[in-house]
């Protein structure tokens, strides 16, 4: 009987105990809510892909990451001692798009039923088919959170990051080299102040240099990062710095690299073959770059070979050899300018667009 009545009072303990418990956690519920901040957080995108079934049905893909304190929100609605509806509620993620330049038009996203997803709200996520969109549209995209607040009225978060797929870009450029540089813009090898530039003007050292670390960074997959020190007096430029610091580029005097000055055309295949040899052949440096070989089966020479430098030989006919740089006709390499005539017509300078494309050209024919 003793034991009896010992177990009955642990028992009525523990009940008490519980009670009080629920009794806490109800009035959390009941006094807590969300903070302004925790109702306008947004979702984050972190990627974007379009989609066809073969068969003429074309989706947007978009993986969705939703932040940890938007979690508790939605759980705290989900638990509330009202219940979900009185207090309010966060119901569905929401993405707005715009294909080709057009409007922007908003849809509901569900679940990829393709994917073991991590989470309710966290995951890969799908448009319905879209008519409009095709493979290669260009697409921009932000997502939000949408619900309700405790009066049925509705509520949303503020939009997310914009991710855009397939970007366009209004190059000014020679009619022959557009393709090419819209491959360039796809391998990300375009520097921002160049997209809206001129590029049938001829490129600086400093402009050059944008594009050969970013065609680095493309051969490799790899981030560059810049020297630690700077030498030079006339530019703080990163992209510079982390060209320098690669070993593609070095001044013109121990303190100077005149980032203004124009580059010509074997100036740009020996940067290019540069960045092509630190990418590829590891222990390399500018130093040591006379113990580097490189391999290719030389071509005729050109008929302007005697102009051509002789640091600069290698590199160009490696160039030529691997289809990146080609000739100015009639079998010319038009190295640099020769006479005042040539230089004051910049018969030998590299255009911007020609760097463009000869970094492309460097990175699909040799990675």
């Amino acid at each position: 009987m003793k034991k009896f009545t010992i177990s009955l009072l642990i028992i009525c303990f523990a009940i008490s105990i519980s009670c009080v418990f629920a009794d806490i956690i109800s009035a959390d519920l009941q006094f807590w809510s969300p903070s302004e901040e925790d109702l306008r957080t947004p979702p984050i995108i972190s990627n974007l892909e379009i989609h066809n079934d073969n068969g003429n049905f074309v989706w947007l893909e978009v993986t969705v990451e939703t932040p940890w304190n938007v979690l508790n929100t939605i759980e705290y609605f989900e638990n509330h001692y009202l219940g979900f509806n009185q207090a309010g509620y966060i119901g569905q993620i929401e993405l707005s798009y715009s294909i080709d330049g057009g409007e922007w038009v908003e849809t509901a996203l569900g679940h990829s039923p393709n994917y073991d997803q991590p989470g309710e709200w966290n995951g890969i996520f799908e448009t319905e088919y879209l008519t409009e969109l095709h493979v290669d549209s260009m697409v921009k995209a932000k997502a939000r959170f949408s619900g309700a607040d405790a009066d049925g009225n509705p509520r949303y978060s503020d939009w997310s990051n914009e991710l855009v797929l397939n970007e366009k870009a209004n190059f000014k450029a020679s009619t022959w080299a557009i393709n090419e540089l819209e491959e360039a813009k796809k391998l990300n090898l375009v520097p921002d102040r160049l997209k809206e530039a001129d590029l049938t003007k001829s490129i600086t050292r400093e402009e050059f240099a944008e594009v050969s670390v970013k065609a680095y960074e493309a051969l490799t997959g790899t981030a560059s990062t810049p020297s630690a020190t700077n030498p030079f007096k006339d530019t703080k430029n990163t992209e510079v710095l982390k060209a320098y610091n690669l070993g593609i580029t070095i001044g013109t005097s121990e303190t100077t690299f005149d980032p203004n000055k124009v580059l010509n055309r074997e100036q740009a295949a020996t940067m290019l073959t540069r960045t092509y040899k630190k990418a590829t052949m590891p222990g390399w440096t500018y130093m040591d770059d006379s113990k580097f070989s490189l391999e290719y089966t030389k071509a005729t020479n050109f008929a302007d070979d005697e102009n051509i430098s002789s640091w600069a030989k290698d590199s160009v006919y490696f160039m030529n050899a691997n289809g990146i740089i080609n000739g100015v006709g009639d079998n010319k390499f038009a190295p640099r300018n020769t006479t005042s005539a040539e230089e004051a017509v910049g018969y030998a300078n590299a255009t911007r667009e020609q760097a463009i494309i000869i970094a492309t050209r460097m990175v699909k024919n040799l990675k």
